[in-house]
């Protein structure tokens, strides 16, 4: 008897395994050491990779190469970019992830046979620690002597692809020629042998042969993307191969990849109550008396929660009102406004301590005089515990600079890098400052000027939150001064315009305090997803947070809702929207057509 029915759950175990689909949402973790002098800036293809996993709801981090020897680290999360290129600080050795101990390999080798999906390329890890070429050995990359062998389940090869071109076989993203042909030798590693499991989504090709350029392979529980050239994911107007559009549909393929099969689009947003961009308003100290109660006043009118950056030069009676006003939260902005690039450790920490102490305000945020951050800045903001930062600007119109999405800081120098828990909350790059500028000539500034440069103001605060932010689902840090948009009401009507046009649109106007601490408790955030037939049951674990007005987007509208607590869903432009308040833990289980 117990035969029979050890054989029947043999037999029926499976059965419903089939029939049912789990899986939970991604996150992401992408090895950079930053970019230009260590300041807290992250290369162009970083800002895109950012904004792309955003658009899908997928929490990123940044790090450097260290978390590769922290397995723990490593299992918190599912996707994994390790650019070997210098845009992503690839230089020096200690920094390049082209130079690799047997260890890293390994560990990156068994997180993927483990789950974990992988995106890098060919040189990923081609020179030991030591610096010498693993490829010496036998004039081929494999797995006898790179551990990434049978990960990408293929052998790499030196040849000269002078004459090849690298086209998109499968994946329809890049509508052309990837790589063209040079007229010169060039020397890199192909392909010359793939696993029989392998797919080839990209290929080198010449008149007589072709050879695999991307290649994703299924490895254990997990996949490996191994691309040519990571330059594939570096726009092009900053001398990388793409464009946007193609970079965010090579992220989305992977972020399918890592999901696997499933029944249901169903998604993260970031944002309180569906609410589906950001607007936090800033202001810098300085102006008169005049000015200041401008800008109260139109705070006031609007009910705009407002950040305040400080220094003890503000007026005594103006302080006292900034303090007293419950819209208005002040944040540190330094104690003798200097360039912090000019500081050392210890006059950077003493800008900090005796702001602190002057206001007897332990302040979370924090911007830069003149924008000026720099690297003892950003270390000490982080080890004095602030919450997060915004002088890093950002622009992604004229060039691309910062993120309109939240990141946490790498910093590097010389021989030091780390990646901080502090939040950079990216400004935006042009300030009232820039159009307002006349005010501080000794010549009167007159209204038809001001209505002329208030016009241009307008224009930008539009164009940018179009272009820029809602198309990212991104934050708009509006950056003013009294001084400038105070000076009449003619130079704050673009605001007061622009402010009413956001209360038409689904933006979420909050504080960056609210912002940053919302952005945090996405952290340790997991969505663990069931689906059997059109049944689907969602368990979500905060780690003990508190998070307000969480929302789920789904692409196909529930039948049938069923969560014990108050919730409710949105329809916007064809998706729907299940918004709830979340204590802890939940599950809610959702019944579809």
């Amino acid at each position: 008897m117990i035969k029979k029915i050890l054989l029947l759950y043999i037999i029926i175990i499976p059965f419903y395994a089939n029939g049912q689909i789990s899986y939970h949402l991604p996150k992401a973790l992408i090895i950079t050491s930053g970019a230009d002098l260590g300041r807290g800036t992250v290369s162009d293809g970083v800002v895109h990779a950012l904004q792309a996993f955003n658009k899908l709801g997928v929490f990123v981090r940044l790090e450097n190469r260290k978390v590769l020897l922290q397995t723990d680290v490593l299992t918190k999360y599912d996707i994994l970019i390790i650019p070997t290129i210098a845009g992503y600080h690839d230089n020096p050795q200690n920094f390049s992830l082209t130079y690799m101990s047997d260890t890293e390999l390994k560990n990156i080798a068994r997180w993927v046979i483990n789950g974990g999906t992988l995106v890098t390329d060919i040189n990923i890890g081609r020179n030991t620690l030591k610096g010498k070429d693993r490829i010496l050995k036998d004039g081929i990359l494999n797995a006898n002597n790179w551990q990434l062998g049978k990960c990408f389940g293929v052998a790499l090869k030196e040849m000269n692809t002078s004459d090849f071109y690298v086209k998109d076989t499968k994946m329809n993203i890049w509508q052309r020629y990837i790589l063209k042909p040079k007229n010169k030798e060039m020397w890199r590693l192909t392909a010359i042998e793939t696993a029989p499991n392998v797919k080839i989504l990209a290929e080198w090709q010449n008149k007589n042969s072709n050879y695999p350029a991307l290649t994703l392979n299924k490895y254990g529980k997990g996949n490996a993307f191994l691309l040519p050239t990571f330059n594939m994911l570096h726009p092009a107007s900053d001398g990388g191969l793409s464009n946007e559009k193609q970079i965010n549909q090579f992220y989305e393929l992977v972020y399918q990849t890592s999901i696997g099969k499933r029944n249901y689009e169903i998604q993260l947003l970031p944002w309180k109550n569906a609410h589906t961009s950001v607007y936090c308003q800033t202001f810098d100290d300085g102006g008169s008396a005049e000015e200041y109660e401008r800008i109260f006043t139109f705070i006031r009118k609007n009910k705009l929660p407002t950040v305040f950056f400080i220094t003890p030069a503000v007026d005594k009676e103006i302080a006292q009102k900034l303090k007293n006003d419950t819209l208005i939260s002040i944040q540190g902005h330094s104690y003798n406004h200097p360039d912090f690039r000019k500081l050392d450790y210890f006059q950077t920490q003493n800008e900090f301590l005796m702001n602190r102490q002057f206001w007897k305000k332990n302040f979370t945020g924090f911007r830069f005089p003149y924008v000026s951050n720099s690297f003892w800045g950003m270390y000490l903001l982080n080890k004095l515990g602030f919450v997060y930062e915004t002088s890093i600007a950002a622009n992604n119109m004229e060039f691309i600079r910062g993120s309109v999405v939240p990141y946490n800081i790498p910093i590097f120098n010389n021989e030091f890098y780390c990646s901080l828990d502090l939040l950079e909350i990216s400004q935006m790059y042009r300030s009232d400052w820039f159009f307002y500028q006349k005010v501080l000539k000794k010549e009167p500034y007159t209204k038809t000027e001001q209505k002329q440069d208030a016009k241009k103001f307008e224009t930008y605060l539009y164009k940018y939150f179009n272009e820029v932010v809602q198309t990212n689902n991104g934050v708009m840090v509006f950056l003013g001064h009294p001084m400038y948009s105070g000076i009449s009401n003619i130079t704050l009507q673009p605001l007061q315009d622009f402010v009413s046009f956001l209360k038409t649109q689904n933006v979420w106007v909050t504080s960056l305090n609210e912002a940053a601490n919302r952005w945090n408790k996405l952290k340790n955030l997991k969505v663990e997803i069931e689906e059997k037939e059109q049944n689907v049951t969602i368990n979500i674990d905060s780690n003990g947070e508190l998070i307000n007005g969480l929302t789920l987007i789904f692409n196909e509208k529930p039948k049938k809702i069923i969560y014990n607590k108050t919730h409710q869903l949105k329809e916007i432009e064809d998706k729907y929207y299940l918004v709830f308040d979340l204590d802890n833990k939940a599950k809610i289980n959702i019944q579809f057509q």
